[in-house]
């Protein structure tokens, strides 16, 4: 008769010195830029009074992390948390970070097609096939969500129609500051 035992998840609880020590993997850098960079992080979506669970790689004394990147980003220098060190394959790290992305992307609402283009233009081929068993596509992530194609159309078409600022060069602000002093 085989015995039934309940897998235990080992925690090491210790106060993290996050500037030095928690360190984004090199297989989960892109990911983690694409979300540093457009994505928000609203502070109320991570609540202070319950200790983070963090699976970690660590490599001297570094704690690399390659998901739940939200809440990396609001943890503060010296917050305890449970990290648990686990020996993934850099291809299951990269997998796993940018399924992270993918689940933060497929959060929000409206779709962005800006972040969009970022992902797919990013995303590995062997890690789109990995997660999605094809490319990537807006059909496939419109399909996760539910939604109908005039969705993402309208976002697109506005994100199309939003013309930036022209920033005006320096001698053209002294000229301008010039026509008007002259005035």
């Amino acid at each position: 008769m085989v015995k039934r035992t309940k897998k235990v998840v080992r925690r090491s609880v210790k106060s993290v010195a996050i500037k030095n020590n928690l360190v984004v993997h090199a297989c989960a850098n892109k990911p983690y830029q694409i979300f540093c960079e457009l994505f928000d992080a609203e502070i109320n979506g991570f609540s202070t009074d319950r200790t983070l669970l963090l699976e970690v790689v660590e490599i001297d004394k570094h704690y690399y992390f390659f998901e739940d990147f939200r809440e990396v980003g609001l943890l503060l220098n010296g917050t305890e948390m449970s990290i648990r060190r686990v020996d993934f394959s850099n291809a299951e790290i990269e997998r796993r970070a940018w399924s992270c992305l993918m689940s933060e992307f497929i959060k929000l609402d409206p779709i962005n097609p800006k972040i969009f283009e970022a992902i797919k233009s990013s995303m590995p081929a062997q890690v789109q096939q990995a997660l999605f068993n094809k490319s990537l596509t807006i059909e496939r992530i419109l399909e996760i969500k539910g939604l109908k194609r005039h969705h993402y159309d309208y976002q697109a078409s506005l994100y199309r129609n939003q013309q930036p600022n022209k920033i005006p060069s320096f001698s053209e602000l002294i000229a301008e500051v010039r026509h008007v002093d002259s005035r």
